[in-house]
């Protein structure tokens, strides 16, 4: 692709945007924010130049968001060795038509950097009559560049917010609850009980005595419900069996 085309009179009538992309200093996601930038100051025709130096991988990501947003963007891409300024010197030899042509009210330049190097290529277009832009992207706390040439900031795209974490509740111990054990009910009563079981109930076929039976012996000699359940707990060897449908007391 030719870099420029000049007529005799030394002026540029197309394309009438021209941009110079230093592909390692700026974020090829400008690369749509910038060409709808142009679109809105009617400038359609639009001819870029990108260089940048190592494996290609930003230039190639700018080529794509270019040719993304505008398949019929003329785009020029350079890689150059991996050296210190190696793409902005590259820029600079695509400036160099510039410098040796007549200002095109026509056209606007864009430098899409904020390398020093490039910006002293663009004021010196500037100087001579050229209408000459600086790029950069960025938000309101980017830091201002030492220049009087205008300064375009384009919005960086933001990442999604992250849900901030929630505060989790410390966790709870609950302390395992010792099962209760009844307040021992005084020997002698237990012993009295004892007798009285036997004394009067009859045991049944297998030994024992039927829980319902002895529950209700308790009951007639004045004990209420809790006071039975402390007698039984404090009977020695107390264990009980289910036969049949009842369920039996051994002691």
């Amino acid at each position: 692709m030719e870099s420029l085309s000049i007529d005799e009179g030394g002026f540029m009538h197309q394309p009438r945007a021209i941009v110079f992309v230093d592909a390692d200093n700026q974020s090829p996601v400008l690369g749509s924010l910038l060409l709808r930038f142009l679109a809105s100051i009617g400038r359609d025709d639009v001819q870029c130049f990108i260089a940048g130096n190592g494996s290609g991988d930003r230039v190639n990501a700018w080529r794509a968001s270019l040719e993304d947003t505008k398949p019929d963007v003329q785009v020029v891409a350079h890689v150059t060795p991996l050296r210190k300024q190696s793409a902005d010197v590259r820029l600079v030899f695509e400036m160099a038509t510039l410098y040796h042509s007549q200002p095109d009210p026509q056209t606007v330049i864009l430098v899409v950097s904020r390398d020093d190097l490039l910006l002293a290529a663009a004021e010196s277009l500037h100087v001579l009559g050229h209408h000459v832009l600086i790029v950069l992207g960025g938000s309101a706390t980017t830091v201002p560049l030492a220049t009087e040439l205008p300064v375009l900031v384009l919005p960086l795209p933001q990442p999604p917010a992250q849900p901030l974490p929630k505060e989790e509740a410390p966790p709870v111990t609950v302390e395992p609850q010792s099962p209760q054990v009844a307040e021992a009910v005084d020997s002698r009563v237990v012993s009295a009980t004892i007798s009285k079981i036997r004394q009067t109930l009859v045991q049944s076929k297998g030994g024992g005595y039927a829980a319902s039976a002895v529950g209700h012996l308790l009951s007639q000699m004045g004990y209420d419900r809790e006071m039975r359940t402390r007698i039984l707990q404090s009977i020695p060897n107390l264990r009980e069996a289910v036969v049949g449908a009842d369920k039996i007391l051994f002691f």
